[in-house]
């Protein structure tokens, strides 16, 4: 009987340590979680009333999401320019890519609010990039020769940052 009773009691200390994310040789905080594209589509459909659809000419490694080539202004004045990469869960050569310079390959670095930041050579403005989870980046255009975000860039994000 008592056998029994510690057997339940290890079981139990075992499933509460994996909800805490203990013992599973994790030293950097929680595990990030991977979504779907579908998950993306949703969850934008459910904040925004409007899905968001898959690019033409898709990458294997990512599903690519926006609002189409001819959006209407009212979404482009909300929103502005982005597209978002749902990369193959554990795919970090694609995530890598994505969140690296593209003219030099090198890593993009992150601002105090974990916006990595690259200059677009064509344009001469700046693009943000954002992760979200383990496998969503979130490209938005600024449009402007100087780093820096707007109401359209923080509404993108809580949109992003509800995923779940």
């Amino acid at each position: 009987m008592a056998a029994r009773h510690l057997i339940r009691l290890v079981a139990l200390i075992a499933a509460l340590a994996g909800a805490a994310g203990c013992g599973g040789g994790e030293t950097n905080g929680p595990e990030r979680q991977a979504f779907t594209g579908s998950q993306v589509v949703r969850e934008f459909q459910q904040t925004t009333g409007r899905a968001l659809t898959e690019a033409a000419g898709q990458d294997p490694a990512w599903d690519q999401l926006g609002y189409g080539l001819d959006p209407p202004p009212s979404l482009l004045r909300r929103y502005g320019i982005f597209t978002v990469y749902v990369v193959e869960a554990g795919n970090e050569e694609a995530l890598a890519s994505l969140l690296s310079d593209k003219a030099t390959g090198k890593p993009l670095e992150p601002d105090a609010r974990s916006v990595l930041w690259e200059r677009d050579s064509q344009s001469g403005t700046w693009i943000a990039y954002k992760q979200y989870g383990e496998n969503v980046v979130l490209a938005w255009f600024s449009e402007t020769k100087a780093r820096g975000t707007d109401d359209r860039f923080a509404r993108l994000d809580r949109i992003l940052s509800g995923l779940s």
